[in-house]
């Protein structure tokens, strides 16, 4: 994986509202709260295990994220 230059999914007063989550495809497509939508598509099985972490402590954090499993 690449070096990151900016980390910036959002504008800083945007929220996310979904997070749509592919197990077989290992991509995750975000959506924000201005109807923005951001995809991350995962290399291989380890990094997609660990995006998978931060999803779902974000879903503990945030009872309001809509996590849906496409």
């Amino acid at each position: 994986m690449g070096e990151v230059t900016q980390n910036i999914m959002f504008a800083p007063d945007q929220v996310v509202d979904r997070l749509e989550i592919s197990m077989t495809g290992r991509w995750f497509r975000i959506f924000g709260s201005d109807a923005e939508i951001k995809r991350i598509d995962c290399e291989d099985i380890d990094q997609f295990m660990r995006v998978l972490e931060v999803a779902k402590m974000a879903e503990e954090i945030d009872k309001e994220i809509k996590v849906v499993y496409v």
